[in-house]
């Protein structure tokens, strides 16, 4: 029986590892993307993007984007992708922003 539950315990560890890795895979890719709607976003014609937190993010989730970067944040882990975009925002699960793409130092 001793052995069994041994088993049972280095499976759990071996299953909560693999997790762990494919929810940082995913991680990654969701900040990539994000970033890469902020670059769609910053190379359009379209002067404001509204942003649906519930709509884009897991819950417990939230998102930063400063100085060409956006910042994927849950519990201790931050995941970070580069963009083209030049804004600042900060967005939480379940928040709706406004983001205005700046086309020239006269617009607001």
């Amino acid at each position: 029986m001793a052995c069994g539950v041994m088993v049972l315990l280095s499976v759990t560890g071996v299953l909560d590892g693999v997790y762990d890795m494919e929810r940082d895979s995913m991680d990654d890719s969701l900040a990539g993307r994000l970033a890469y709607m902020l670059d769609i976003f910053q190379s359009s014609e379209n002067d404001e993007l509204i942003v649906d937190g519930s709509m884009i993010l897991p819950q417990d989730y939230h998102l930063k984007v400063h100085s060409g970067f956006v910042e994927l944040c849950h519990e201790d882990s931050v995941r970070i992708a580069e963009t083209m975009f030049t804004g600042e925002f900060q967005l939480e699960y379940g928040e709706v922003v406004k983001v205005t793409r700046r086309t020239s130092q006269r617009s607001s």
